[in-house]
């Protein structure tokens, strides 16, 4: 609020308005804020803010309405002016002026454009006052003036007091504060006193620490030259009980551990031989490889006396033993050396078992004791039950052979599985020396391979007989079946037994080949040919071992042969007997040409009955059934030009053939009108052949089956005689057409009549209804 104090005026000649007085302004904000600072973040200025600041801020924000007052002034200076000029009186002119001045800053003051809740307020205050000291303030004089200051000093009372009650609500909170800063204080002193005892012991500290990082430090040097050395005995050397083991210890899993850390130190000395002074590396090495050398000695010193007496292998301990001294040996020169040695004992106690059994007892008690108690040992140690010798069946190709595969079978089998046993443990998932025992397996019989070649090719080549020869195959190839199973396909005793096959199938190959040379270069066979015109009896005897022997045969060829050789051997019993008795039939100029078509037809159809019922030769079989039937078509055109010569229709034939070959598919009488240029045919030639056709025919069925009556098979006579009487009479009927159209001429039968004649009327009528 502002508060309006008035000066008297003076009359001046000049008129002045009297100047307005400053409002009056209390120190409200600034004792507030002085206060305010007192107390931490505490500001009454900001709860209580004096009537007279907003007032004044509110002047100063409202500019337009200041401008306002100063054009009101202005308009009160032209007025008082005008009152001048009109004459009116000072004293009325000051009475007036005051009262307008007064209206003037009334106005001013209560025109202030204030909001109505700070009008509301403003004039709360005052509702407690009564009128008379409310015009007390208002008045102009000097009780106005000191009721305002009254006033003055009442309202900073009342808002001295007011600010001690809120000075009092917080009154609690500051005790509390100031607890806080006593023991915030307290902290601090604390702290500052351990600091300096904190840093007073560091400095007396820092060298004991020192010392003491230094003793570390010399502490763990000293434990990793410890540990260095250690690592180097552990890694680098072995110690008295470990060198102790190797060379004089009982060799057992402890033993095969010490030799491969032997090994493993040798392997790292490469390590210490990199260094400037090699000499340590090679001083260890050296010793090293002392104690490795003596201690395989050992290892192979006890191979090779548990592999000579087998009997020791009966205790699993010794055998298992065995076999990690071949686990340790296996990548070492030493085991094929322990592995030759082994095999070449099992191959000359083999050996000499193979010559008691094949030779008998004579040639063994020749020898001295010591032979004999090794071969019998031989015999135990590998299994062999000692039966009836091989020897004893020497009488009987077959048996012999027979009861020898068997033995040598068995000795396979034994040693096999004897060695097997001695590197699996009998254990039939090992499979680490697989490879080897193959080896040693093949090694041990190969010794056998040559005397078994020997003796059997032996028997082979004494014996003559081709069944023998072929039971003798056939226990070779069962055998060497068997063989398979038990041995590699590479392993020598197996080839063995095949080449051995291949010499039987190479026999038999010689036998036949002699007795087709025989038969060959024999003036018997020759001389078996006769006017019987049946095949010679050296094909029944050749046939008689051969056929048999095929006959027995259920492989997919002969004898297992390869297809080469196979028709090699077909060649060989069927081609080559056809071309001798060929040979032989040519060479004989007695017999006329139907007789040796005849007695070569009768040779093939006996040919053909021998082998068609084995299966093997059933390809052979079509291939002489075809030569056959190329006889059986010679003999149909013998047969059928005889006729056309006897009957004189011979030249005819001829002639028209020149003309255009005769064919049943296509014939006409148009083509062969050229003919009745030809002086041989005239109507008198063909009254004589029509007489020579009815006197011959009547006979003819009989004059052939005669002249094919020493043809072995009716049923192929029956086709002969049928097939050459259609020929002919198809010929029969085209002349006879041909002499009708061209000649006017008539033979005295028909086709049809000749057809009934000769016994072939259906054939012919079926043959004439096709065509």
């Amino acid at each position: 609020m502002d508060f309006i104090e008035f000066d008297s005026f003076t009359a001046d000649e000049d008129v002045n308005l009297p100047q307005p007085q400053p409002a009056l302004s209390l120190p409200l904000s600034t004792n507030l804020e002085s206060f305010s600072k007192k107390i931490s973040n505490f500001n009454l200025s900001k709860s209580f803010k004096p009537i007279n600041t907003r007032i004044n801020v509110d002047d100063e924000n409202n500019s337009a309405e200041n401008e306002l007052m100063n054009k009101y002034a202005e308009l009160s200076l032209n007025l008082v002016k005008d009152l001048v000029n009109n004459g009116t009186t000072k004293e009325e002119l000051q009475s007036t002026a005051k009262t307008d001045s007064m209206a003037l800053r009334l106005s001013r003051v209560f025109n202030d454009p204030l909001s109505d809740s700070n009008l509301r307020e403003i004039f709360a205050n005052f509702d407690h006052y009564d009128s008379q000291y409310i015009q007390k303030l208002v008045d102009s004089g000097f009780v106005g003036t000191m009721s305002r200051k009254n006033l003055k000093s009442k309202i900073e009372h009342e808002l001295i007091k007011d600010q001690m009650s809120i000075l009092k609500e917080h009154q609690p909170v500051i005790k509390q504060l100031k607890t806080v800063e006593s023991k915030l204080t307290k902290l601090n002193e604390l702290n500052t006193t351990t600091n300096e005892r904190v840093n007073k012991n560091s400095k007396s500290s820092s060298e004991f620490n020192a010392k003491v990082r230094k003793l570390n430090n010399d502490k763990q040097l000293i434990e990793l030259k410890k540990n260095l050395l250690k690592v180097f005995k552990e890694k680098f050397t072995l110690n008295e009980y470990e060198e102790f083991t190797l060379t004089q210890g009982e060799m057992n899993d402890e033993y095969f551990h010490i030799l491969k850390k032997a090994e493993k130190i040798v392997d790292e000395c490469s390590i210490l031989l990199s260094e400037d002074n090699p000499q340590l590396g090679l001083k260890i090495m050296s010793k090293m490889n002392y104690i490795m050398n003596k201690s395989i000695d050992r290892i192979i010193s006890y191979c090779n006396k548990t592999l000579d007496n087998l009997y020791s292998l009966s205790s699993k301990t010794r055998l298992k033993l065995l076999h990690e001294c071949f686990q340790y040996l296996k990548t070492k020169e030493q085991f094929h050396q322990i592995i030759d040695k082994f095999s070449d004992t099992r191959s000359k106690l083999l050996l000499d078992e193979f010559q008691h059994q094949v030779h008998g007892p004579s040639e063994l008690e020749s020898r001295p004791a010591m032979d004999r108690r090794s071969s019998t040992k031989s015999s135990l140690s590998s299994g062999v039950v000692e039966a009836r010798p091989i020897f004893m069946s020497a009488h009987d190709p077959i048996r012999f052979i027979g009861d020898f595969l068997a033995y040598v079978h068995s000795i396979a089998v034994n040693e096999s599985e004897t060695i097997s046993n001695i590197f699996t443990m009998g254990n039939d998932d090992d499979h680490e020396f697989d490879e080897t025992i193959q080896i040693i397996t093949n090694k041990v019989l190969k010794s056998l391979s040559k005397p078994i070649k020997s003796k059997i090719e032996q028997v082979i080549s004494i014996e003559s007989k081709l069944g023998t020869i072929y039971q003798i195959f056939n226990l070779l190839e069962l055998y060497s079946i068997m063989f398979q199973k038990q041995l590699r396909e590479s392993d020598n005793l197996i080839i063995t037994i095949r080449n051995l096959v291949t010499t039987c199938q190479d026999r038999i190959f010689m036998i036949i080949s002699n007795k087709i040379s025989t038969i060959s270069s024999s003036n018997s066979a020759r001389l078996e040919l006769n006017h019987d015109l049946q095949p010679p009896e050296w094909i029944i005897g050749f046939y008689s071992d051969i056929l048999p022997m095929i006959d027995q045969m259920h492989t997919k060829t002969i004898l297992n042969l390869s297809e080469e050789e196979e028709q090699r051997f077909l060649k060989l019993i069927i081609s080559q007997p056809i071309s001798i008795f060929k040979s032989h039939a040519d060479g004989n100029k007695h017999f006329s040409k139907m007789d040796s078509y005849i007695m070569e037809y009768n040779f093939l159809d006996l040919v053909r009955s021998k082998i068609m019922p084995i299966s093997l030769l059933s390809d052979k079989a079509l291939e002489i059934n075809d030569l056959a039937t190329e006889l059986a078509q010679k003999l149909t055109a013998l047969i059928f030009e005889n006729i056309l010569k006897k009957t004189q229709l011979y030249d005819y034939f001829n002639i028209l053939n020149m003309i255009c070959p005769l064919s049943d598919e296509y014939f006409d009488v148009s083509i062969y009108e050229p003919i009745k240029e030809n002086k041989l045919i005239n109507s008198e030639k063909l009254k004589e052949v029509n007489t020579i056709l009815q006197d011959y025919m009547p006979n003819l069925m009989i004059e052939v089956q005669q002249q094919l009556l020493k043809l072995n098979s009716p049923t192929i006579v029956n086709d002969i005689i049928a097939e050459s009487f259609l020929k002919f009479i198809k010929f029969y009927y085209q002349i006879n057409q041909i002499n009708q159209e061209v000649l006017n001429f008539y033979f005295t039968w028909s086709d049809f009549d000749l057809a009934t004649m000769l016994g072939v009327d259906e054939i012919y009528e079926k043959s004439f209804q096709d065509n």
